[in-house]
């Protein structure tokens, strides 16, 4: 009987066969990470500011390439960020071109409790700016804001296990991921860099969340912002202000703090009162008592630099810049 010769589809079913193809896929799969991480450590630009959905992929990066004894590190939120407008225009980035060596690690939806996260995964990662300037706004005071006592998810991830357990109670952390998505989140993002930075890569590449129109304002749009109860260390804001100051201090770090510009002409009638006055003083004494250089500009801009109740115009973060650099130059 006359032997069948071998078809294709018997050579694929030989496990000699079989084995070499998933060698060779393995092999296809991991060349292809492989560039893909050159290519992202290459080629992905530093961006000017963070992204809204920033990842702690990105945040890393950005700390550890810092490197530079000179470096003037910023700490605020939407304001210092530059909400509404392109990321050169705002004032760190304007500083930049000035010659100033400075990193922008302000966002959206920051708070002090972030600004001391982000301290200690500098400190922790041996980066040691020469300058920290932070900025204070009052908004973030106020227990009703959801930014009271939260921290960013990107920014929890990395910094949550640097935390003292009476810090954590302190805080409303995102909620963890179920542990197995966990697991193969961390195993993903260890192999793959576009894994780990998609966020700042899809944003980068398509823009970040679009700001929505801006209505007609009146000022009792803006009622409830700003809470007029007397500053305490009872304060969540107030508790991790004071131990971002301290932690500067005991590394010896030049602290500059400003207080957040803000349009009294729109909400005259919520804060231009003696307790909102009261707040800024204690928060200014509070700071310069840690040896910070405080500026007071809560009430140094005017109007049509605004806005709405804080977020500065092109104009206005012209003129922050300015003061910024003016106060650097000490």
């Amino acid at each position: 009987m006359p032997v069948k010769p071998p078809s294709d589809l018997d050579e694929l079913r030989r496990p000699s066969v079989r084995f070499t193809a998933l060698t060779v896929a393995l092999v296809v799969a991991i060349l292809v990470v492989a560039l893909q991480d050159v290519l992202i450590d290459r080629d992905f630009p530093h961006l000017a500011r963070l992204t809204t959905d920033f990842s702690p992929a990105y945040l890393r990066r950005e700390i550890l390439s810092m490197g530079d004894t000179r470096a003037v590190v910023f700490l605020g939120d939407s304001v210092l960020w530059g909400y509404r407008l392109a990321p050169d225009q705002n004032a760190v980035s304007l500083l930049a071109v000035r010659g100033c060596s400075c990193h922008n690690f302000s966002f959206k939806s920051a708070n002090p409790a972030n600004a001391y996260a982000l301290e200690r995964l500098m400190l922790a990662w041996n980066v040691v700016p020469r300058v920290v300037v932070i900025e204070v706004n009052q908004t973030v005071f106020n227990p009703a804001d959801m930014e009271y006592q939260t921290l960013h998810p990107a920014i929890a991830a990395l910094a949550t296990p640097l935390l003292s357990r009476d810090d954590l109670a302190l805080l409303s952390l995102p909620p963890a991921p179920a542990p197995a998505a966990q697991r193969v989140d961390r195993a993903l993002s260890s192999i793959s860099e576009l894994y780990a930075m998609r966020a700042d890569v899809r944003e980068t590449l398509y823009g970040d969340v679009q700001p929505s129109p801006i209505p007609n304002l009146t000022g009792d749009m803006f009622e409830g912002t700003y809470d007029l109860a007397p500053l305490d260390e009872s304060n969540v804001g107030v508790h991790f202000l004071e131990r971002a100051a301290d932690l500067l201090r005991q590394h010896h770090i030049e602290l500059v703090a400003f207080m957040t510009p803000t349009n009294h002409a729109l909400l005259h009638d919520y804060i231009n009162n003696r307790q909102y006055r009261a707040n800024v003083a204690y928060l200014t004494r509070l700071l310069a008592h840690r040896g910070a250089r405080v500026l007071n500009l809560d009430d140094a801009f005017p109007a049509d630099e605004f806005f709405d109740n804080a977020h500065l115009t092109a104009a206005g973060q012209r003129r922050l810049t300015s003061l910024l650099a003016t106060a650097l130059r000490h």
